[in-house]
């Protein structure tokens, strides 16, 4: 009979408890809910004020790949946005070659994003020259280009992205015996970059036209020539933050019909949200260029 009584009583409660602890874990479950819908509304309301705000603080951590592409020129800046871009730089030619042994330059580059997939670049050096027969300091030739994106990039085929630009003689032609801080001739620039992804890497290609204007030197005209530029190279996505880039840039001179060529390696990585670090080397492989040319710049994106 007890036992009778106690299985009853088990019977009873049994259910009751299980019925108890069920509702607790609903109860439980919905509160969860509107936490999560209350999180996600807030979310919606932070977007809906700005809208350009990233996902994540780390979305500008992210795009060391696309900063490299857009110093190498296969990439515009959006409308509104700026770079500035301090750089510094240090060439050596042998002697054997050149009577130029030394150069150092100090240079600041401003990119701004336009409308129409567009974008403008300034750039000022300031030239230090050493060699044999003395040193000089002073202003270089100062660049201004304007660039324009054709067509973007489909599954199939590149981006292209032209250029035009113009290189004045700002800087010491040497004619009168000194020594140059500059090319000693205004030169007009015309170019196409392609790029294509193909995820980590990044493929770039590029050709260029350069028209240096004749000069009257001394009662003689001057005119030092054409030249078709040639540039293929790659970057590669090492990490989120980081890129490397390795290219190989030619040059056909039509006067003295030469060709000069450099092979480049860099590093770019980021430091902050707007801030990147850029480190190159170019090595000489033909022609009268430098023997090697190191370089460190910090694009500052605004």
């Amino acid at each position: 009979m007890r036992r009778l009584l106690a299985l009853a009583v088990l019977l009873a409660a049994g259910p009751g408890a299980a019925w108890a602890q069920g509702i607790d874990d609903l109860q439980r479950t919905i509160k969860e809910r509107d936490a999560e819908i209350e999180r996600l509304q807030r979310r919606i309301e932070t977007l809906e004020k700005d809208p350009q705000a990233p996902a994540d603080a780390d979305d500008e951590m992210n795009r060391a790949l696309e900063r490299a592409l857009v110093r190498e020129g296969g990439l515009l800046l959006p409308p509104g946005a700026y770079e500035l871009e301090p750089q510094v730089s240090y060439a050596h030619w042998d002697k054997s070659r050149s009577a130029l042994r030394h150069q150092s330059e100090a240079a600041l580059s401003l990119r701004a994003g336009l409308p129409w997939a567009s974008q403008v670049q300034l750039r000022v050096p300031y030239v230090h020259v050493s060699t044999s027969a003395g040193s000089e300091s002073a202003l270089g030739d100062v660049d201004l280009s304007l660039s324009r994106q054709f067509k973007s990039e489909s599954r199939s085929l590149p981006s292209l992205v032209g250029s035009l630009g113009w290189h004045s003689r700002t800087g010491r032609d040497g004619f009168d015996g000194g020594i140059p801080t500059g090319g000693g001739f205004d030169v007009f620039q015309a170019g196409l970059t392609a790029l294509k992804r193909h995820d980590p890497l990044v493929y770039y290609g590029g050709l260029a036209y350069a028209s240096a204007v004749s000069r009257t030197i001394a009662g003689i005209e001057v005119e030092p020539g054409d030249a078709l530029g040639l540039r293929l190279g790659g970057i590669l996505a090492a990490r989120p933050d980081t890129s490397v880039n390795l290219g190989l840039n030619l040059a056909f001179v039509r006067e003295s019909d030469t060709v000069v060529g450099t092979l480049q390696v860099g590093l770019a990585t980021i430091l902050t949200r707007r801030m990147m670090l850029n480190l190159s080397a170019d090595l000489r492989v033909t022609g009268e260029v430098p023997n090697f040319r190191l370089s460190a710049a910090l694009p500052i994106r605004f």
